[in-house]
């Protein structure tokens, strides 16, 4: 069998989310699928290599066995890519795919293999997707994000690079499809597709549910100190306010499940978010205080019985706020939920058999 290539057109387009569902729904057949993201460019230590992200949540979702190593064995550390190109011996790289897909293949009967960006992404030290699955005699699944013109352009671009590189694309996974305009884009693009030469294999809907995070995620990503509510980091968050106003503006904007950014001086607004937030439903929603003023002593009891979780940053409110517009969380093993919800969506809405059986030629 044939490994199966999980492309994009841009960055977030939901490869790893494509890969999280199908595997799932592989395990449930019986398939034994393994994986593999020969190249990461966004990587964390994990039991003491640098593993790609991704990789990782896969590692830990599936309960792997194999050594993370396998699953992650090019890490494109900082200054990679210079010293590549005045050395460019991609030769080693290729070494490295090849012994991975090799291991990995030893106890698992296939492979996914998640690529980075698209299909040119990673040509400036010769590991361009299409180069990438080619080298493993793979299979292409492009994932693009909803609409109507720009994906089928950059569908275009992404298409032409694998058809250079003798790779075929088995057809397009069409991720993020706005539900009030499903049917007509649906419909288009699955032309479109046609009149460039591949097919839709699936048109998922937008779930609003996937980009929701948690107060935890928060101070993880951005390393803010948690004041008080530790034990409410849980906390999913689906609206941020800013709450710089008037106090009985404030009330105005909290609704289920807010995130409010105060400046840490505003013992007014303090108060008011605390009481709507804890009044809206218990374990909701969370406080970010920013400036690096500590809450005044007399508010501490109030926060610490309210079950809001409070972080501090010694950021000003401007600086926290813009983190929080360009916020775009990776799903996290222990996102359960979230992991649930993809199962549903690829089985729902992808037409899996048509890509296994593309695979078995």
């Amino acid at each position: 069998m044939k490994p199966l290539y999980i492309s994009a057109t841009l960055k977030d387009s939901g490869k790893t989310s494509i890969s999280l569902g199908l595997m799932q729904l592989l395990v449930e057949r019986g398939a034994n699928p393994g994986y593999c993201k020969p190249v990461g460019q966004h990587y964390v230590q994990y039991r003491g290599k640098n593993i790609d992200e991704d990789a990782v949540l896969i590692h830990q979702v599936f309960d792997l066995a194999d050594e993370p190593y396998y699953l992650s064995p090019i890490a494109i550390e900082r200054g990679f890519t210079t010293k590549f190109i005045f050395n460019p011996d991609v030769t080693p790289l290729e070494r490295q795919i090849l012994d991975c897909r090799d291991h990995i293949l030893k106890t698992h009967a296939m492979l996914i293999v998640e690529g980075t960006g698209h299909a040119g992404v990673g040509s400036c030290f010769g590991l361009s997707n299409a180069r990438v699955a080619q080298l493993l005699e793979a299979k292409v699944v492009i994932v693009t994000s909803g609409g109507i013109g720009r994906p089928l352009d950059e569908i275009a671009l992404s298409l032409a690079l694998f058809v250079d590189h003798g790779v075929e694309v088995v057809g397009i996974i069409l991720n993020k499809v706005l539900p009030a305009k499903y049917d007509k884009i649906k419909k288009t693009v699955a032309q479109g597709l046609r009149n460039l030469g591949t097919r839709l294999l699936g048109a998922i809907p937008y779930e609003p549910t996937l980009t929701h995070f948690t107060v935890g995620q928060v101070a993880e990503e951005f390393q803010y100190e948690v004041l008080c509510g530790a034990d409410w980091l849980s906390n999913r968050i689906e609206h941020t306010v800013v709450a710089a106003m008037e106090p009985q503006h404030v009330l105005e904007y909290i609704q289920d499940e807010t995130l409010v950014i105060i400046p840490g001086d505003r013992l007014d607004n303090i108060l008011i978010s605390l009481l709507a937030l804890a009044e809206t439903s218990p374990d909701n929603g969370g406080l970010i205080l920013t400036g690096g003023f500590d809450p005044h002593p007399r508010l501490m009891p109030l926060m610490r019985n309210s079950k809001v979780p409070v972080l501090l940053s010694k950021e000003d409110t401007f600086t926290v706020s813009a983190h929080m517009a360009d916020i775009g969380f990776k799903i996290r093993s222990y996102d359960t939920d979230k992991i649930a919800r993809l199962h549903d969506l690829v089985r729902d809405y992808v037409d899996i058999d048509t890509i296994m059986n593309a695979l078995q030629d």
